[in-house]
């Protein structure tokens, strides 16, 4: 399988790991898979600090080898990075209120920050490395932020903007299919509603035999589960 693993803060100072990513490389056939689930920083005023985490997590990783390229995303063939990248929408909570009531999704997600910045051309500065990366279309409410167990947006003075912070991307590829792509509104153990995504993915198994079995006896065994 050829595991790897490494970690990148993004948190107070590049230190702290309250911010930051997880990186879980592995090989089926003769096709590598990377798999990132960051902690971006929050509030609508942060986008650029985002963007910049984005790089951070990419260029530093533990596991890169290159380092002539871009980043580690460039070594692995299919790459997918996700979590709570926590993008706001640029808008007033009345009037993102006034859409959701309406069921004006669209109007939403003409004020979500992420959108344009995946849609930008690759090189462009403000956008950083976000147009190496696509996403499947958002045809789900927003995902944040609900008062405590409930399905009410926040009520607290601060009246936060509901806003699409959990998201799912993967890297540019046609050998990549999104298949769904949806949230769990029924759950409310968390002031955030779990996303969820299932993909179609094209890999090599020319001459591959599967990974090596472990001998019996030895006490040992391993699983892997992608989903």
């Amino acid at each position: 399988w050829d595991i790897k693993t490494g970690q990148v803060a993004t948190g107070f100072a590049n230190f702290i790991g309250n911010k930051g990513g997880t990186q879980v490389a592995v090989g089926i056939g003769n096709t590598s898979l990377l798999f990132v689930n960051a902690h971006l920083a929050a509030h609508a005023n942060k986008m650029k600090e985002r963007t910049q985490s984005l790089s951070r997590i990419l260029e530093t990783s533990p596991i890169r080898t290159d380092k002539a390229g871009a980043g580690v995303h460039e070594e692995y063939d299919r790459v997918f990075f996700m979590g709570d990248l926590n993008p706001r929408l640029n808008a007033k909570r009345t009037d993102v209120d006034s859409w959701l009531a309406e069921r004006q999704l669209e109007k939403c997600l003409e004020c979500d920050q992420l959108l344009p910045l995946l849609k930008a051309i690759p090189g462009d500065m403000t956008a950083g490395l976000w147009p190496q990366f696509d996403e499947a279309p958002i045809a789900f409410p927003p995902t944040y932020k609900f008062d405590h167990r409930s399905d009410v947006y926040d009520s607290s003075k601060k009246q936060r903007v509901p806003s699409w912070t959990d998201r799912i991307l993967w890297k540019r590829d046609e050998c990549v299919k999104p298949l769904s792509y949806a949230s769990v509104p029924q759950l409310q153990c968390s002031d955030h509603k779990p996303v969820f995504a299932q993909f179609e993915v094209l890999v090599d198994l020319a001459s591959w035999e599967g990974p090596t079995a472990t001998p019996q006896g030895s006490g040992k065994s391993s699983v892997c589960n992608l989903q």
